[in-house]
């Protein structure tokens, strides 16, 4: 079994727990182990049972574990059936809860999508408000608080954590390098995720900004947030205006563009209806302006 996922420290109490999936998709997991509970951000595909090596984990001991997702796709809830069932069974030895974000309850229920392989059924035992606070022992010591923000758009119920203690953002998948960032997905909204990638960028502004770290849900486990992240929602911004050039090709058999940094470090692929939408919209302000300028003389 523990060939199946690599345990790479990132600070004295979090860790990064990447599965070595038979779909070399290789989601990252993340562990943070407070004075009395740990904390499993999301579950990978569950091509092994990650349950079992999490309780195993020495640092975990005999603590109960919560578990939280980042957002509803499969490579991040695809062991959660291993921590709580539907049925009679309910929630396994020592995990306390399943949490997942409260903001759009029908989609995180949602299991049916062409996106979800063979996810197992689960059931969500806590949902979780905007800027709420999980808890990992006593709340006056800093190492046991850890923070929600909602952040949507990748998905409806995507949600970004925040450890003040570690210095650390939690991004799931609002945000990675080198490989492709794809909002090719039924569900996506980009101009939430731009609104998001605000939210997020203001909480770093008000904290200290060249310390913090990110921690994706792929390809990057320990990134500097600053200057990074205002980079990137520079660069998203200039793809919603249609000032940044983009590639066509096509993704599942269904035609897409991509978009890449100068350095090619940073990768944006939209689905054909999502830029065909932005497209139109750009058009429709063209137009709207126009109206107006002819009004004005």
């Amino acid at each position: 079994m523990a060939a199946d996922f690599k345990l790479d420290p990132l600070s004295k109490n979090v860790w990064a727990i990447t599965e070595l999936d038979d779909r070399n998709l290789f989601p990252i997991n993340y562990l943070i182990v407070g004075t009395e509970k740990a904390l499993l951000i999301d579950t990978g595909i569950g091509f092994s049972n990650i349950y079992l090596y999490a309780k195993r984990l020495g640092m975990v001991g005999q603590r109960p574990i919560i578990v939280v997702n980042t957002h509803n796709h499969p490579e991040q809830t695809g062991g959660n059936w291993r921590f709580s069932t539907t049925g009679k069974y309910g929630l396994a030895q020592r995990v306390e809860a399943l949490a997942a974000s409260a903001r759009n309850k029908n989609y995180t229920r949602l299991l049916d999508s062409t996106h979800q392989w063979e996810t197992k059924t689960y059931k969500v035992t806590r949902w979780l408000a905007d800027e709420e606070e999980i808890l990992l022992g006593d709340e006056r010591l800093p190492e046991n608080r850890v923070q929600v923000f909602w952040t949507p758009g990748h998905t409806p119920d995507s949600i970004t954590l925040w450890y003040d203690h570690g210095g650390r953002l939690f991004l799931g998948d609002l945000f990675q390098r080198f490989e492709d960032i794809k909002f090719v997905y039924e569900h996506c909204n980009v101009k939430q995720v731009e609104s998001s990638l605000r939210k997020v960028l203001q909480l770093i502004k008000s904290q200290r900004p060249r310390e913090l770290r990110y921690s994706s849900c792929r390809s990057e486990s320990d990134g500097a947030c600053w200057p990074t992240f205002k980079q990137f929602h520079r660069f998203f911004l200039s793809i919603l205006a249609g000032t940044h050039p983009g590639t066509a090709l096509r993704i599942d058999d269904e035609e897409g563009w991509r978009f890449e940094s100068r350095d090619k470090s940073m990768k944006v692929v939209l689905s054909r209806e999502i830029f065909q939408k932005l497209v139109d919209a750009r058009t429709q302000l063209q137009k709207a302006e126009q109206k107006n300028n002819e009004h004005s003389l």
